[in-house]
C-alpha cells in the first residue's frame, strides 16, 4: 500500500481523507503555523473576500461585518456559513484556477469595494485586478515555516505555496514519487522548484483528492 503526505492538519480533512490517516496510509500535517497582526477593523468597505479558513478566523476574531461575503473557493466557504453563520454571496468554484476565477470575481463585483484580509505573504491574485482605490488590502497574520522533518513516501500533496516552500527547506522528494499540487498556484511553485508535478486539484480538492487516490493506491 502506498504511504502518502498531505500538508494538511487532521482536523483539516474530510472523512474519506480522515479514514485514510487513521489506517495509518496518509500523514497528515501542515508545514506551516500562524499569527495574528496588529490591525483595525476597516469600517467602510462592500465585499469582505476570504481567501481561506485562516482569513476568516483571525478576521471574525476581532470583527464583525455587514459586508457581502465572498470565498476564494468552496471548501472555505462551506466552513465558514457553518463556524459563522454567515451567508456567503460568491463562491469560487474552481479555486485551483485563481486567475480565472479572479477575473470572474472582478465582473460579480461591480465596481463595488473590497476589503482582503490576509497574511503576510499572500500572493494577491484577486486583489491585483482592482484600482487601489477600490480595495483594502488588510495584512491580518504572518506565516511561519515549521521545521519538520518528514519520512519518505510514495505520494506528496501540497495544499499551498507556503507548504512546499517550508517542506524543501528540510526534506526532499523522491524521484520515483508522485506530487499533487492542490491548485495552480501550488502548481506553479513546484514547478519553480523543479518539481515535476503529477496532477493539480482545482474544484472541490478533497474530494477531487479521494477520486484520485482511489486510482493510484
Amino acid at each position: 500500500m502506498s504511504k502518502i503526505f498531505i500538508s494538511k492538519d487532521v482536523e483539516d480533512l474530510n472523512s474519506g481523507l480522515l479514514a485514510l490517516q487513521q489506517n495509518g496510509i496518509l500523514e497528515a500535517q501542515s508545514l506551516i503555523e500562524f499569527g495574528a497582526l496588529p490591525f483595525e477593523c476597516p469600517s467602510h468597505y462592500d465585499i469582505l473576500f476570504l481567501s481561506s479558513i485562516r482569513a476568516a478566523e483571525f478576521f471574525f476574531k476581532q470583527c464583525n461585518t455587514q459586508a457581502t461575503i465572498a470565498c476564494a473557493g468552496i471548501e472555505t466557504a462551506k466552513k465558514v456559513a457553518e463556524r459563522y453563520q454567515k451567508e456567503v454571496a460568491f463562491i469560487a468554484q474552481q479555486s485551483g484556477q485563481p486567475q480565472v476565477e479572479a477575473k470572474r470575481f472582478n465582473a460579480w463585483r461591480n465596481g463595488r469595494s473590497v476589503c482582503f484580509p490576509s497574511s503576510q505573504l499572500s500572493i494577491g491574485t484577486y486583489a491585483a485586478l482592482l484600482p487601489e482605490s477600490e480595495k483594502i488590502i488588510l495584512p491580518i497574520y504572518n506565516t511561519t515555516f515549521k521545521q519538520l522533518p518528514i519520512e519518505e513516501k510514495d505520494i506528496y500533496i501540497f495544499s499551498s505555496p507556503s507548504n512546499v516552500l517550508a517542506f524543501l527547506a528540510h526534506n526532499r522528494i523522491p524521484a520515483q514519487a508522485k506530487v499533487v499540487a492542490w491548485g495552480a498556484s501550488t502548481a506553479q511553485e513546484l514547478i519553480q522548484q523543479q518539481i515535476s508535478v503529477t496532477t493539480v486539484l482545482n474544484g472541490e480538492q478533497q474530494a477531487e483528492l479521494l477520486t484520485w487516490l482511489s486510482k493510484v493506491i
